[in-house]
């Protein structure tokens, strides 16, 4: 469950809270499950609870912007500093390009190619058909390509400028 969150883009401090919140759902309305699909049951109440936590933190970022430092911005110092900050900023990188990716495709995306989730457990997991995830995973990967290609693009033209 916890990958599940991450794939729909929780950030990493908050993942433990988000799936606590999953946990209380499921408990509350376990007596009403009847479907044969516990996965699809449960990958559904994640995504509702991690909608919620995205409007929460929106509303509460309204008022605090920049004025905490995230538990995530804190460089690892096991690396070196260059090998750290290089890390970190791919990362945020790779991370605004997901964000920019609709849900589906990016959820696919990444059970997919990160978490070694099959198109079939995707498509259960989903409740789709295992060619709209193949289809989504085709676009997904196209999309990311695109992106990947415009930021080159954007980056040798930076280096161009005097």
């Amino acid at each position: 469950m916890v990958a599940w969150i991450r794939v729909l883009g929780v950030p990493e401090a908050e993942i433990e809270d988000v799936a606590q919140d999953v946990f209380l759902v499921v408990r509350r309305k376990l007596p009403s499950f009847h479907d044969g699909n516990l996965a699809g049951w449960l990958y559904r109440i994640s995504q509702l609870t991690v909608r919620n936590f995205r409007r929460r933190a929106w509303f509460k970022n309204l008022f605090s912007r920049g004025q905490d430092l995230a538990a995530t911005e804190v460089l690892d110092m096991s690396a070196s500093p260059a090998m750290a900050l290089e890390t970190k900023q791919d990362q945020r990188v790779l991370a605004q390009m997901l964000a920019r990716m609709s849900d589906k495709r990016r959820a696919t995306l990444v059970l997919f190619e990160i978490e070694g989730y099959s198109g079939q457990e995707i498509a259960t997991l989903h409740g789709v058909p295992v060619k709209t995830v193949w289809t989504r995973l085709h676009h997904a990967r196209k999309d990311l390509v695109a992106m990947v290609a415009a930021l080159r693009r954007q980056r040798e033209s930076e280096a161009v400028k005097p």
